[in-house]
């Protein structure tokens, strides 16, 4: 079941608005609550701190600092409430306009450590594939991404620029305990409106590959669902599979296990998870 939602959203950067789009869709589906969450940076701040303060941390000067804020540190408190208020807008118009039940809320600190926090009191997290911050040029996921990624125990939908949900949705399977979660997710998400499921399994041969999808079917076979299953062995890329199958599929969600026992999924952030969040052009739900 999933009844909270969690989206990360920045200063309405095109990955932050394809996550609440997708976050809005996950939540019309399946009845759930979502939360807009916006956090205050709090490096921004210390990016200004008084001269007498740095000297004092660094045993230069031994004078009090002063706790009055700098200019440029007011700059950026206006900055904060301009880009909660802007947020705040677009979070409850688009919320009112799917008429879904939505809250808006501000954190300060590190934006790492807070989105981690507040993982713990929802079902599952949206986050867009990179931030603010992140290089425009750069396919990569953002730091944030991935920081969430290793600490949080909750599933994380993570969404491309202009990625877009669909009842098309592809499960990678290596009978690891994280893909075993991530079946689970699948058929979760498959069940919450009339959808199609494509089982892969990637080996180093046709026999290796094969037992994980005798494993799922099995599973799946409890739900009333319209899946289909691919073996795909000697690839040298086990990404390019997933992509590759997830290109011809027209898939509107990649589910993974963050984790794996053979070359579908080594490790988080490993080759094959890091490959399909840089190429895929639909959201990707991981399972820790």
């Amino acid at each position: 079941m999933i009844k909270s939602i969690l989206v990360g959203m920045d200063e309405a950067t095109e990955s932050s608005k394809s996550a609440l789009n997708v976050a809005i869709e996950i939540a019309k589906i399946s009845n759930a609550k979502i939360k807009g969450l916006y956090i205050e940076n709090i490096l921004r701040l210390l990016e200004w701190q008084p001269v007498e303060l740095m000297g004092a941390a660094i045993g230069v000067s031994s004078g009090i600092p002063s706790s009055r804020p700098t200019i440029e540190q007011v700059e950026v408190e206006k900055e904060f409430i301009k880009e909660a208020n802007k947020l705040k807008d677009i979070f409850d118009t688009e919320c009112s306009k799917a008429k879904v039940n939505g809250t808006f809320c501000t954190k300060r600190g590190r934006v790492d450590e807070l989105i981690v926090e507040e993982s713990r009191k929802v079902d599952i997290v949206v986050i867009g594939k990179r931030g603010k911050t992140y290089p425009e040029n750069s396919q990569e996921p953002g730091p944030t991404t991935e920081s969430l990624l290793r600490h949080t125990t909750k599933p994380v939908v993570v969404v491309p620029e202009g990625a877009k949900l669909s009842n098309k949705i592809l499960i990678g399977y290596d009978s690891s305990q994280t893909a075993q979660r991530a079946l689970s997710m699948g058929a979760l998400f498959g069940t919450l409106q009339p959808s199609e499921i494509r089982v892969v399994s990637v080996g180093d041969d046709i026999d290796s590959a094969n037992r994980p999808l005798n494993e799922a079917e099995e599973f799946l076979a409890s739900y009333d669902l319209k899946a289909n299953y691919i073996v795909d062995f000697g690839q040298n890329k086990p990404w390019k599979a997933i992509i590759d199958q997830a290109k011809d599929f027209q898939t509107g969600l990649i589910v993974l296990g963050a984790f794996g026992t053979n070359k579908l999924l080594e490790s988080i952030f490993g080759s094959t998870t890091k490959e399909v969040l840089i190429k895929s052009t639909c959201p990707v739900l991981l399972c820790r």
